[in-house]
């Protein structure tokens, strides 16, 4: 069975190059620095079963990478994941309105992030496995 592929969007290199760390066992992870970044990535045929997206970024924002993604009839159904250090409430209805499939405010958990991914990737699995 091939592994899943998951996009990594993080400006923060030591954050991002611990997601890949914690993550490369399991999937095969790419990564990018920004927004503008991925969107190449994407643009260049590559389509991932997630995308881990930070929002403050430099060039292409997360936002505007979100927004961009969900209006693409190529990338629209891309789950995506937001890792952020989001802090109000508006900010983060703004992202939910975009159609994610997971938040995790920073710093996050390794467990905690695994247990977003299960739940993209097999819910009915994640549901079974943390039922208290």
């Amino acid at each position: 069975m091939t592994p899943k592929k998951i996009l990594v969007v993080e400006d923060d290199n030591s954050t991002r190059q611990l997601l890949k760390l914690l993550l490369q066992k399991n999937y095969h992870v790419e990564c990018s620095e920004d927004g503008f970044e991925a969107m190449l990535y994407l643009s260049n045929g590559n389509i991932p079963d997630l995308i881990l997206l930070d929002v403050s970024m430099p060039n292409i924002s997360g936002m505007s990478f979100l927004n961009n993604i969900r209006q693409s009839g190529f990338f629209k159904d891309i789950p995506i994941i937001i890792l952020s250090g989001i802090e109000t409430v508006a900010e983060l209805n703004a992202v939910k309105k975009l159609g994610i499939q997971g938040f995790l405010k920073k710093p996050f958990r390794p467990t905690e992030l695994y247990q977003k991914i299960n739940e993209v990737f097999d819910p009915i699995e994640a549901d079974m496995h943390y039922v208290g």
